[in-house]
């Protein structure tokens, strides 16, 4: 049973209270202090972690207030071992399920399926429970999966989880792809790209959205064919901030054939406002069709350390793994403690979740001022619709050192 952790105002209260001197002191919470107090800074005067005085970089989707620093100390604490082999990632792991409310193999659970990967090398010879834990061990100690990370596969950044199972369902044999018109597109594009590659008969199918700017799962059903092999929805929406509940993406996965892989990516999830996180989880726990994609590059602020992870069944993993380099290609042992540390520091989250909806909430009030139409984001970003062509003001913005991203309908940022 799956108890995810829950945010709320009076949580991220108490986690203030903890760290307040973190959150008043600290040059790197500057930006979410300005935001929660109220102060309008200057342009001058913003000072975002990672960005240089002055500089408003909003079109990369990042944490302005820096990543946790427990994750710092958990990086800083471990560099001088990095001429030792070991990749920490069980720590990552086991820091994942706990957030995310999943049970993990336990050690005897992973000993009988080990000991069946490795009968391959030793042939019919029976091995004592102490000889299997000595093997154990010593993979554990070179950073190799022994069979404890239960579903979790970890990648180098969600784009690399995104791009393997790409690789596992299209790039030999082809095949067709649904995603939304107005959505991320990354695997899409990369599995069009599959045609010209490998000389395979690829096509991506953009899907409706509603007129909300939604997900249209009835339409995304109706564009199913016998050569469908994937549907891709990325929850919140990249880039229009909607939400499907956790309800409509579970209905949506019972109806769609047990062949169809379904990929949810939840790289903004964390920024989705209420106590409990709307996540899909839970069904990629359940079910051998559903993969979870997340990535450390936005709640987490470690956008440079290239750490991200899937969450799917043993036989998703098992073909995304063929395209993996034996395992061998994935996140370094910083990146993975970092991680590990990132996702336990409640305190970090819950600041982070509030700078964000704070923000938000500025926004909103100053473009209804303004009479400007937007769409309520359930994301660390929003499109707003200028009522013009966006271009020119995107270019002065740029000139004022305030990036901004122009969309594909020309009047909105």
């Amino acid at each position: 049973m799956q108890t995810q952790q829950n945010f709320s105002r009076r949580g991220f209260l108490k986690g203030a209270v903890a760290g307040g001197a973190v959150m008043a002191l600290s040059s790197k919470m500057a930006v979410a202090e300005q935001i929660m107090t109220g102060r309008t800074p200057t342009i001058e005067s913003i000072r975002g972690a990672g960005v240089a005085p002055g500089i408003v970089r909003m079109n990369l989707n990042e944490n302005p207030i820096g990543p946790s620093p427990m994750a710092i100390k958990a990086i800083s604490e471990n560099m001088f071992g990095i001429n030792r082999y070991g990749s920490g990632e069980g720590a990552l792991v086991r820091a994942l399920a706990k957030f995310d409310g999943v049970r993990l193999p336990t050690r005897e659970e992973a000993m009988g399926g080990f000991r069946d990967r490795i009968k391959q090398f030793v042939g019919d010879r029976e091995m004592s429970d102490q000889e299997m834990r000595q093997i154990m061990q010593m993979a554990m100690s070179m950073g190799m999966d022994i069979g404890m990370s239960g579903r979790y596969m970890i990648t180098a950044g969600s784009s690399h989880a995104l791009n393997l199972l790409a690789m596992a369902y299209f790039s030999r044999e082809g095949g067709e792809i649904i995603e939304a018109s107005y959505g991320y597109g990354d695997v899409s594009r990369t599995v069009a790209s599959y045609k010209q590659m490998f000389s395979v008969e690829t096509k991506a199918v953009p899907a409706p959205m509603t007129k909300g700017y939604k997900h249209d799962l009835d339409a995304m059903l109706g564009l199913m064919t016998a050569n469908t092999k994937m549907v891709v929805i990325t929850n919140p929406n990249n880039p229009t901030g909607t939400l499907l509940t956790t309800a409509e993406i579970e209905r949506f996965a019972k109806r769609i054939p047990e062949s169809v892989i379904l990929v949810v990516d939840e790289a903004y999830i964390h920024f989705a406002e209420g106590d409990k996180l709307p996540s899909a989880i839970s069904l990629a726990t359940s079910m051998d069709n559903v993969a979870v994609v997340r990535t450390f590059s936005k709640i987490y602020a470690m956008p440079a350390m290239r750490l991200g992870y899937a969450v799917a069944s043993d036989n998703i993993r098992r073909e995304m793994e063929k395209y993996n380099g034996g395992g061998q290609i994935g996140p370094n042992k910083l990146a993975n403690v970092g991680g590990a540390a990132a996702a336990s520091d409640m305190d970090h989250i819950h600041r982070s979740r509030e700078a964000v909806f704070s923000f938000k909430k500025r926004c909103y009030e100053e473009f209804d001022k303004m009479g400007l139409e937007y769409l309520p984001s359930q994301s660390n970003f929003m499109m707003v619709n200028l009522g013009r062509q966006a271009g020119p003001i995107v270019m002065e913005l740029g000139k004022r050192k305030v990036n901004v991203t122009m969309r594909r309908d020309p009047a909105f940022v």
